[in-house]
């Protein structure tokens, strides 16, 4: 029997082991400012719920930059009706409808003021607050270069 398949997928294990492991190069996380520790934390599931003496894994990443920036889903509610309220999109990534749901004041394309723009996979961001930081950079890619930079 042949099989179709639209990808395939080489060496996850030997990068996932490579993690794991704490081999290879190291690994920073970027976050939202205020929210550094929110991995560390978790949400408190253990094992031994009554447990004293609580053993955690070191974290993947060996630093930790906070960005001072705010983004927030467009119509995250809980509307039966979501799908046909969402931002819809062109092929570009222009908004050809803004979205239409509980909370829209009838103003803009979303909820709330800022900036909306297609997420990586699809789902409609408003940008409430851009980093500042490293508005000097031209594009996007420099800004993420000169972050990592200076994890070195």
């Amino acid at each position: 029997m042949l099989f179709l398949s639209d990808y395939i997928r080489l060496s996850t294990t030997v990068a996932t082991n490579a993690l794991l492991e704490r081999k290879g190069h190291k690994h920073a996380l970027l976050i939202t400012k205020g929210f550094k520790d929110l991995l560390l934390i978790g949400n408190q599931t253990r094992p031994k719920i009554f447990d004293l003496n609580i053993r955690r894994p070191s974290p993947l990443y060996s630093k930790v930059v906070e960005v001072d920036e705010r983004v927030t889903l467009v119509g995250y509610t809980s509307d039966p009706n979501a799908e046909e309220h969402q931002v819809k999109f062109d092929a570009d990534g222009n908004i050809t409808r803004g979205y239409r749901g509980k909370g829209w004041d009838g103003i803009g394309f979303a909820e709330g003021p800022g900036e909306v723009v297609r997420g990586l996979s699809g789902e409609a961001v408003r940008i409430i607050k851009k980093p500042s930081e490293f508005s000097h950079c031209p594009t996007p890619e420099d800004k993420s270069l000169s972050f990592l930079s200076r994890l070195r």
